[in-house]
């Protein structure tokens, strides 16, 4: 996937953006889009932004944060987005300690920066003359495929700061998105942190295929899925438990109702077919959705069995992914595959072995992190254990079908007095 080509594209494209703002919907098609990447583009450059430049975003979803993020890409700029783990140390200090040479911050947080100096810029908002700091970063023999530095939480506890390859972003989002089948007509919902980059990555698939997009946060996740209906939703375990937790509250008789009528459907030849009455027969669950939705995808964490078989049952077929940020997405489980306990067959342009306490060790021409800049003492050795080669620290397997299995951490295994190895995950489920 060409980056410069994606941006150059978009006035071509049908598709749009939508957010809610103030109560109100907002559309702004492929081709405003474009044209306020290039206006956000040329100012960045007149402050001071150069190619390698690290830019540091703090701020909550929205369409100009989309926009300052591409525009970055189109310089060759490196984002520094903030999670919400730096809530209340958002500083100089900070900015000094990650070579930050502007940041990027919404109106709602210019409070955090009251004299505000010239290298902190509101995306959204007026500002006084704007000068990007002059910062050297040197020693660091990846820096032309640096495309963005991100958070996410460390297995002791911390953050892990990890460098995102440009070439692995290119090569590792077509063959998921071409597994999960995303066709023209689409509508992806983005509701979790943009900061978050698998969030951006779903942003760039939709682009580079033309389909909408829609932005909010998670507080407005449902109402958005109202008024917008998106049909396609990738999103954590924890959101399927919950609308699972809520259907687990109705009278016992409408659940009857509703499986007896899910499994009915099954018969029903033709999936578009059995979608439109479920739609109608099992309104209250799909109008939860939006009422269009035609795809549920979930990863991050392992799902419960009898979730999966749930939404499959109310024509609301329920896919799994696995993968991470250190390597891209490995798997895919599709909506036809009933085997739930899989996490799905590997992707194109994916090779697995394994260890011999049986983690899972990745091959792949360009992983999508180039290694860490911030972790746990020896965690970078033991994660990118060899030139294209990522340690995943899951212990799984292959079945004779070529679908993966996963029994846990390989940190989390139990040894007994006898050697013998448990992992804890299986006594619980």
């Amino acid at each position: 996937m060409d980056f410069e080509r994606l941006v150059a594209e978009l006035p071509n494209k049908k598709a749009a953006i939508y957010t809610l703002e103030r109560g109100k919907t907002v559309r702004r098609p492929h081709a405003t889009l474009a044209g306020d990447v290039a206006r956000v583009k040329a100012r960045l450059l007149e402050w001071g932004v150069k190619p390698r430049s690290r830019v540091g975003i703090y701020a909550p979803n929205s369409y100009d944060w989309l926009v300052h993020d591409l525009a970055l890409i189109a310089i060759g700029a490196i984002s520094v987005p903030f999670t919400d783990d730096f809530t209340g140390k958002m500083n100089e200090e900070l900015l000094d300690r990650y070579d930050i040479a502007l940041l990027l911050i919404s109106a709602n947080h210019a409070r955090l920066f009251a004299q505000r100096p010239a290298h902190v810029a509101l995306m959204d908002g007026e500002n006084a003359p704007v000068f990007a700091r002059e910062r050297t970063v040197a020693g660091e023999a990846d820096l032309d495929d640096q495309f963005s530095l991100v958070f996410s939480s460390g297995s002791a506890g911390g953050l892990k700061g990890l460098v995102i390859s440009r070439k692995g972003v290119a090569d590792t989002l077509p063959p998921i998105v071409e597994a999960i089948g995303i066709r023209e007509g689409d509508r992806i919902l983005v509701f979790l942190p943009m900061s978050n980059f698998q969030q951006r990555n779903m942003c760039y698939a939709a682009l580079w295929l033309g389909i909408d997009i829609i932005i909010t946060d998670y507080t407005q996740m449902f109402n958005a899925m109202r008024l917008l209906q998106p049909t396609v939703l990738i999103a954590p375990p924890v959101l399927y438990q919950m609308v699972y937790a809520e259907f687990e509250k109705r009278p016992a008789r409408q659940r009857a109702l509703w499986l007896t009528l899910g499994r009915l459907l099954s018969f029903v030849p033709g999936a578009e077919l059995r979608l439109a009455l479920a739609r109608r027969l099992l309104k209250p669950l799909h109008d939860q959705f939006g009422g269009r939705m035609r795809l549920l995808v979930t990863g991050m964490a392992p799902i419960r069995h009898n979730i999966g078989a749930f939404f499959r049952d109310m024509q609301l077929p329920l896919c799994e992914s696995y993968g991470m940020v250190e390597s891209g997405s490995l798997t895919f489980r599709p909506a036809h595959s009933r085997k739930y306990g899989s996490v799905g067959r590997l992707l194109r342009g994916v090779e697995l072995s394994f260890e011999p306490d049986g983690e899972i060790i990745v091959h792949r021409e360009n992983p999508l992190a180039l290694r860490y800049f911030q972790c746990a003492s020896g965690e970078n050795e033991r994660t990118f254990v060899g030139k294209k080669r990522v340690a995943t620290g899951d212990i799984g397997h292959l079945d004779a079908d070529g679908d993966l299995f996963l029994k846990g951490r390989k940190k989390e295994l139990i040894v007994t007095p006898g050697g013998y190895k448990v992992n804890p995950e299986i006594i619980e489920q």
